[in-house]
Protein backbone atom coordinates (compact mmCIF):
# COMPACT_ATOMS: atom_id res chain seq x y z
CA UNK A 1 0.00 0.00 0.00
CA UNK A 2 1.57 3.45 -0.70
CA UNK A 3 1.33 5.60 1.93
CA UNK A 4 1.91 9.48 2.53
CA UNK A 5 4.25 9.57 5.89
CA UNK A 6 3.74 13.44 7.52
CA UNK A 7 4.91 14.53 10.26
CA UNK A 8 1.94 16.74 11.58
CA UNK A 9 1.23 18.35 14.61
CA UNK A 10 -2.22 17.32 16.69
CA UNK A 11 -2.97 19.56 19.50
CA UNK A 12 0.42 20.54 20.17
CA UNK A 13 1.80 17.16 19.74
CA UNK A 14 4.09 16.00 17.16
CA UNK A 15 2.54 13.19 15.30
CA UNK A 16 4.19 10.61 12.24
CA UNK A 17 0.71 10.81 10.48
CA UNK A 18 0.75 7.93 7.42
CA UNK A 19 -2.61 8.89 4.74
CA UNK A 20 -3.70 6.11 3.38
CA UNK A 21 -3.73 6.54 -0.43
CA UNK A 22 -6.08 3.67 -1.26
CA UNK A 23 -10.17 3.52 -1.24
CA UNK A 24 -10.24 -0.14 0.29
CA UNK A 25 -7.87 -1.49 3.13
CA UNK A 26 -7.58 -4.74 3.97
CA UNK A 27 -4.51 -7.67 5.10
CA UNK A 28 -2.94 -8.00 1.73
CA UNK A 29 -2.24 -4.12 1.51
CA UNK A 30 -1.62 -3.29 5.52
CA UNK A 31 1.29 -5.42 6.12
CA UNK A 32 3.85 -3.21 5.01
CA UNK A 33 2.42 -0.11 7.11
CA UNK A 34 2.68 -2.72 10.41
CA UNK A 35 6.57 -2.82 9.53
CA UNK A 36 6.70 1.00 9.30
CA UNK A 37 5.20 2.00 12.49
CA UNK A 38 7.56 -0.62 13.78
CA UNK A 39 10.82 1.21 12.47
CA UNK A 40 9.22 4.56 14.00
CA UNK A 41 8.67 3.11 17.14
CA UNK A 42 12.26 1.45 17.43
CA UNK A 43 13.29 5.58 16.28
CA UNK A 44 11.40 6.85 19.23
CA UNK A 45 8.67 8.11 17.18
CA UNK A 46 5.72 7.21 19.77
CA UNK A 47 2.98 9.38 18.18
CA UNK A 48 1.45 7.62 15.21
CA UNK A 49 -1.52 8.91 13.12
CA UNK A 50 -3.59 6.40 10.41
CA UNK A 51 -5.09 9.24 8.33
CA UNK A 52 -8.44 7.73 6.43
CA UNK A 53 -9.53 10.69 5.07
CA UNK A 54 -9.46 8.40 0.79
CA UNK A 55 -10.46 5.26 2.33
CA UNK A 56 -14.09 3.99 1.64
CA UNK A 57 -13.70 0.41 2.52
CA UNK A 58 -12.15 -1.24 5.43
CA UNK A 59 -12.61 -5.77 5.78
CA UNK A 60 -12.14 -7.16 8.92
CA UNK A 61 -8.51 -8.04 8.09
CA UNK A 62 -8.03 -4.52 7.83
CA UNK A 63 -10.15 -3.56 11.04
CA UNK A 64 -7.75 -6.04 12.61
CA UNK A 65 -4.20 -4.58 11.29
CA UNK A 66 -5.45 -1.19 12.65
CA UNK A 67 -6.31 -2.80 16.13
CA UNK A 68 -2.93 -4.29 16.67
CA UNK A 69 -1.28 -1.31 14.92
CA UNK A 70 -2.92 0.39 17.95
CA UNK A 71 -1.82 -2.10 20.21
CA UNK A 72 1.42 -2.12 19.22
CA UNK A 73 1.96 1.82 19.54
CA UNK A 74 0.33 1.58 23.39
CA UNK A 75 2.88 -0.98 24.28
CA UNK A 76 5.50 1.07 23.37
CA UNK A 77 3.94 3.69 25.52
CA UNK A 78 2.70 6.16 22.54
CA UNK A 79 -0.33 7.52 21.31
CA UNK A 80 -2.35 6.36 18.48
CA UNK A 81 -4.47 7.93 16.38
CA UNK A 82 -7.19 7.60 13.69
CA UNK A 83 -7.74 10.71 11.71
CA UNK A 84 -10.34 11.76 9.42
CA UNK A 85 -12.86 8.71 8.85
CA UNK A 86 -15.22 9.47 6.12
CA UNK A 87 -19.22 9.55 7.37
CA UNK A 88 -19.47 5.24 5.87
CA UNK A 89 -16.03 3.90 8.19
CA UNK A 90 -17.26 5.90 10.85
CA UNK A 91 -20.64 3.85 11.15
CA UNK A 92 -18.31 0.56 11.03
CA UNK A 93 -16.88 1.69 14.06
CA UNK A 94 -19.70 1.96 15.53
CA UNK A 95 -21.65 -0.81 14.75
CA UNK A 96 -18.27 -2.75 15.72
CA UNK A 97 -18.08 -0.83 18.94
CA UNK A 98 -14.22 0.41 18.02
CA UNK A 99 -15.59 4.08 18.46
CA UNK A 100 -15.15 3.13 21.79
CA UNK A 101 -11.27 1.77 20.94
CA UNK A 102 -9.72 3.88 18.83
CA UNK A 103 -9.07 7.79 19.53
CA UNK A 104 -10.91 9.09 16.31
CA UNK A 105 -9.81 12.74 15.46
CA UNK A 106 -11.30 15.08 12.64
CA UNK A 107 -8.18 17.16 11.55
Amino acid sequence: METIKLNTKINSVDFIVYELTETEIGLTNLNDLKTEIEIDLSSGNLNIGIDLKNVIVINSSGLGILIGCMNRVKNAKGTFKILNPQDKIMNLFRITKLNLVFDIVKI
